[in-house]
């Protein structure tokens, strides 16, 4: 489900839920607004946020608020701003230099550190070229407090100071969906057992990746090259696993 998909998903949500009861929803709502509203007598009012918040609405019954990120369709992307911003970010939590340059080395994929290189290279062509570098890369950046900056940078606050953190993430549409709280995300992401590491730069079983690294030199996509890009693929299969066994 694309952006503009997704906006449409989330206002098709919000219609749903804005001026009803609790009592009045379906259970795939119900189940989890009953747990964050225990005094769920009255009635829901709900808002979208900007797009610099993580969180996607508002949700309030009189001056209990919450904050809820929704995500839809196959899409696992958690995370996407400028590689001049994020960088800095991870040099601020203690990410060594031989780390920082690697990342870069990986993003630009031309050999270069300022993607100013001739020849952009696959993800494949660099993990024969550098895969000693990656996974030195990979096992420092997958140190527990260093994932927990990154999961508040990247699915739970997001950049900015004055953002909402938020209460959990809902996947689905109005018709059904799943919900998931911030503190169970923490405790999926922070595991050290059943990691699936399924990207060439790890963060725990988060991904990172360069927004395109646009290889055939498409104009349109060039800007993408500039975006750093937070995955988390394996999200729909970990959350029902944690929600089945724990």
């Amino acid at each position: 489900m694309g952006a503009n998909n997704g906006h449409a998903n989330e206002y098709e949500i919000i219609s749903k839920l804005d001026g009803k009861k609790i009592s009045q929803l379906p259970q795939h709502f119900s189940s989890w607004l009953s747990n964050l509203f225990p005094d769920h007598s009255g009635v829901l009012e709900v808002k979208k946020l900007n797009n610099e918040q993580k969180a996607d609405i508002s949700i309030n019954i009189g001056k209990t608020i919450k904050y809820i990120s929704i995500k839809s369709g196959s899409s696992n992307s958690f995370h996407s701003e400028p590689i001049a911003t994020f960088i800095p970010f991870l040099r601020s939590i203690g990410i060594s230099e031989v780390t920082l340059k690697t990342i870069v080395l990986f993003h630009f994929g031309d050999n270069t550190f300022d993607g100013t290189g001739k020849t952009r290279f696959t993800s494949a062509e660099l993990r024969r070229a550098y895969q000693t570098r990656f996974k030195q890369a990979s096992d420092e950046l997958s140190e527990n407090e260093i994932i927990k900056a990154i999961i508040e940078r990247c699915i739970t606050k997001g950049r900015f100071l004055t953002n909402y953190v938020v209460d959990g993430i809902y996947h689905g549409t109005e018709k059904e969906g799943f919900y998931i709280s911030t503190e169970s995300i923490y405790r999926i992401l922070l595991r050290k057992s059943h990691r699936s590491k399924n990207g060439t730069i790890n963060i725990g079983m988060l991904t990172y990746q360069p927004g395109s690294r646009n290889l055939w030199g498409i104009p349109g996509s060039e800007q993408k090259r500039s975006q750093s890009e937070i995955k988390w693929r394996s999200f729909i299969r970990d959350v029902c696993d944690f929600k089945r066994f724990r």
